[in-house]
């Protein structure tokens, strides 16, 4: 369909208010995916854009209008459109965005707006999970772009490949877009069709940087030119600030080589994690890692146990106590990271979270007394049983089955994570994932630990950890599998049976710390990388 020729839909903005602008409605356009760019990184893609003097740009997803008036701060006369599908900010939009600007209410994925010389765009960042697409729905966008899309995709990249479909010969795009398809599963499809693309450049900002206030997201500025002649090279630059930014649009202006602290990603292997390679070019590692093996050779990786309703399943010591339940029926059990402050649980460390009241018995009982009845009785008479999870599992009352882990390991972390040995048998909610030792590796688990908590580790946690804004990591269970390790297994039983001994002697003088794991991985390594 036309936007052009939806009745009431095309107006003419006013411009009586600049950019800048802001009305109030932040929480209702930060749920709807939207987030105004800065206006420093938009004069950078603006300054993309314009170079080669488009008569028209699109926005297509325009919100107030602050990219195109980036857009008109470069050249006053351009012609301006922007659509977009919030009646409300379209409204808004009237009076903030550039004076004469084409404003078209509709759908941006389900029209179409005509091809542009000039497009620049920060699409909404809306997960799959909210965009509830059908099935059909799906399939429509698979053949609108020609490949079988991820399920799991989200908004943004579905308006990247129309916007690149949109782009007219010779013409330019800049968006700017969460980083997270750069290392995510869905991200494969969007990879492979950026290479069959050829973009110019891919800028994307370091993890430290968070660019969108009260977001937690990792930003790339992709500039996308659709001309046959340009260069070949793909280029992939980790970034700082605005400045760094426009120091990237001029080097690719220039016809500059690809730079020492730049990779070409045009032959990258799409299954690849790209944006930890990006950042560890920028930092520019040029240690070489006895890295042969995977975590995954030796051990398996689950999530914690999620279940559905943490406040009536785990419960204070308190809590047992007034419902005169007995904790043979609990499990011993870490419900938050942040109850857990070292890289041990041990006994004491656990008995210390049990005074200091915190939620460290989950239900899981094997039989029903008379007080344990009562509990039940008032968990089903406040809905507990019928809550998604509960409803789901054969007894509602009973956890997900797991046993206790060897190693707890951090779901989210800011720059050094821990990985926790786990002495005291403790199970653990979705806060931490579970390292479990394949049959014949138990012996392992204090070495893979130490291993992990070393400066190696830290380097292979590098290369398979997701990104989000102000630093914050995070790993799912296979990223864990894939962190690279020295061949661990040369390493026999026997030359580890001191090791206990000397980690428990640690413990008790608090002797352990970051320079701690290094000393102690240092008497293994050469082990683990002779043939």
């Amino acid at each position: 369909m036309d936007l052009y020729f939806e009745p009431g839909t095309v107006e003419i903005a006013s411009g009586k208010v600049q950019h800048g602008f802001f009305d109030g409605r932040g929480e209702d356009v930060k749920n709807a995916g939207q987030v105004s760019t800065p206006v420093e990184i938009a004069d950078a893609m603006a300054a993309w854009v314009m170079f080669p003097k488009p008569q028209e740009v699109l926005d297509p997803a325009a919100g107030f209008g602050h990219l195109l008036h980036a857009c008109r701060r470069v050249s006053p006369s351009i012609k301006a459109v922007g659509i977009e599908s919030d009646s409300e900010v379209f409204r808004t939009a009237l009076t903030t965005a550039p004076r004469g600007t084409k404003l078209i209410l509709g759908d941006y994925l389900r029209n179409s707006p005509g091809v542009f010389r000039g497009i620049i765009a920060n699409p909404p960042y809306v997960k799959s999970q909210r965009m509830a697409l059908s099935e059909a729905e799906w399939k429509y966008f698979d053949e609108l772009f020609g490949t079988k899309l991820g399920r799991q995709t989200n908004l943004y990249g579905l308006f990247l490949l129309k916007i690149w479909d949109d782009l007219a010969p010779e013409g330019r795009a800049a968006v700017i877009v969460p980083a997270e398809f750069l290392n995510a599963n869905f991200g494969r499809v969007i990879k492979e069709r950026l290479q069959a693309m050829k973009p110019r450049g891919l800028a994307v900002f370091a993890s430290d940087v968070n660019l969108f206030e009260n977001t937690l997201t990792t930003s790339v500025v992709l500039f996308l030119e659709k001309n046959p002649l340009a260069a070949s090279a793909f280029r992939g630059r980790c970034v700082r600030s605005a400045m760094d930014l426009v120091d990237f649009v001029s080097s690719m202006e220039k016809g500059a080589a690809v730079q020492p602290d730049e990779l070409d990603l045009a032959s990258f292997d799409p299954d690849d994690k790209w944006l930890n390679r990006l950042f560890a070019c920028s930092e520019a590692k040029t240690t070489s890692k006895p890295a042969v093996a995977r975590i995954g050779d030796f051990f398996k990786c689950s999530r914690g146990i999620a279940t559905g309703a943490n406040e009536y399943f785990c419960l204070r010591a308190s809590e047992i106590r007034e419902h005169r339940l007995s904790t043979r029926n609990f499990d011993r059990c870490v419900t938050k990271a942040n109850d857990l402050s070292g890289w041990v649980v041990d006994t004491n460390s656990f008995l210390t979270l049990i005074k200091s009241e915190k939620r460290c018995y989950l239900l899981n009982p094997s039989s029903i007394d008379p007080a344990l009845e009562v509990y039940l009785a008032t968990g089903v008479a406040s809905g507990v049983d019928q809550r998604h999870l509960p409803s789901k599992r054969p007894v509602w009352y009973l956890p997900e089955r797991r046993k206790q882990p060897a190693i707890l390991v951090p779901v989210f972390s800011r720059h050094q994570p821990r990985f926790i040995l786990n002495l005291a048998d403790v199970s653990s909610l979705t806060c931490f994932h579970g390292l479990y030792a394949k049959p014949g590796f138990e012996h392992l688990i204090p070495l893979v630990w130490i291993y992990l908590n070393s400066s190696s580790g830290l380097d292979a946690f590098g290369d398979v950890n997701r990104f989000y804004g102000n630093g914050l990591n995070k790993l799912e269970p296979k990223d864990v599998e894939q962190m690279a390790c020295p061949n661990l297994s040369l390493v026999k039983t026997k030359a580890l049976q001191h090791l206990t001994d000397r980690i428990s002697a640690a413990v008790i003088s608090s002797d352990i710390t970051a320079s701690w794991f290094d000393r102690v991985i240092s008497d293994y390594l050469p082990i683990c990388i002779s043939a």
